[in-house]
């Protein structure tokens, strides 16, 4: 996470684990302290910014290789999860696949959609 606020930093000020392959939207709540991201590793992340870590660990690689455009998530690597996960919940049983698919907030902001 970077501050936009710092321009000159070129390091994050925080590290929020969780992911195991690369975000493709974020969505924040609007009230500064929570937001949603939609990732290729078919789930997606509920986070608190005041969460952030100062530095974070390496995944262990992985042992295939897929592009979301046109391949199947590999089902072996569903339910895997980050050893160093910080997310406050992970919602699976979506896919992404042939497109990049975002997440938002409803407008209540009780639920979470993905489109």
């Amino acid at each position: 996470v970077w501050d936009r606020r710092c321009h000159k930093r070129t390091k994050p000020v925080g590290v929020l684990a969780g992911h195991l392959d690369g975000v493709t939207f974020i969505d924040s709540r609007g009230d500064g302290h929570y937001f949603i991201s939609n990732c290729k590793d078919q789930t997606i992340k509920l986070w608190d910014i005041r969460k952030l870590s100062s530095a974070t660990k390496d995944c262990t690689p992985k042992a295939y290789e897929w592009d979301y455009r046109w391949m199947t998530y590999p089902s072996e690597a569903r339910f895997l999860k980050h050893p160093y996960d910080q997310s406050l919940a992970t919602f699976r049983g979506h896919s992404v696949l042939r497109t990049l698919i975002r997440c938002h907030f409803s407008p209540m902001h009780r639920l979470v959609v993905n489109l």
